[in-house]
């Protein structure tokens, strides 16, 4: 079995796939209700279990399955409940690496970590705002070349 990674995303990123998926159920749950007279009577109560678990199940799942790391030499990235996905980025490969924050991110105080390479990007999204700026420091130092 592969080692389990140390780090997780903040504890608040749940809240923000909470109200994602909260959200979305929500306009569901309406476009039931609204179209409600052509539809049999049993789905606004389905659309609403819907909203209920989407709100509860997921995102709590999600969390626990995002871990990462990163090494002097790599940055890895494990995430995925049905499906995991395992990526490693080696440290040569980076071209320059952002932090990012949405309006909601901004909210509950977290940001994402962009990792920028030739062949695309990669994100640690949803960690505390000062962990972002650490963690986005440390990749630009690790992957700056080094001067002779």
């Amino acid at each position: 079995m592969i080692a389990e990674l140390p780090r997780r995303l903040a504890p608040n990123a749940r809240w923000v796939w909470r109200l994602h998926n909260g959200l979305f159920g929500a306009g569901v749950l309406i476009g039931v209700l609204v179209f409600g007279d052509e539809l049999p009577a049993v789905l606004p109560w389905l659309a609403l279990l819907l909203l209920v678990v989407a709100v509860t199940i997921p995102p709590s799942l999600r969390w626990r399955s995002w871990r990462w790391d990163v090494q002097p030499d790599a940055i890895e990235l494990r995430h995925g409940v049905l499906r995991v996905r395992h990526t490693v980025v080696p440290m040569q490969r980076v071209q320059h690496v952002d932090t990012t924050s949405d309006i909601v991110e901004n909210w509950f105080s977290l940001a994402s970590v962009e990792i920028h390479t030739a062949a695309g990007s990669h994100k640690i999204p949803l960690l505390s705002a000062h962990d972002a700026e650490e963690v986005r420091a440390r990749i630009a130092a690790l992957a700056a070349p080094d001067e002779p």
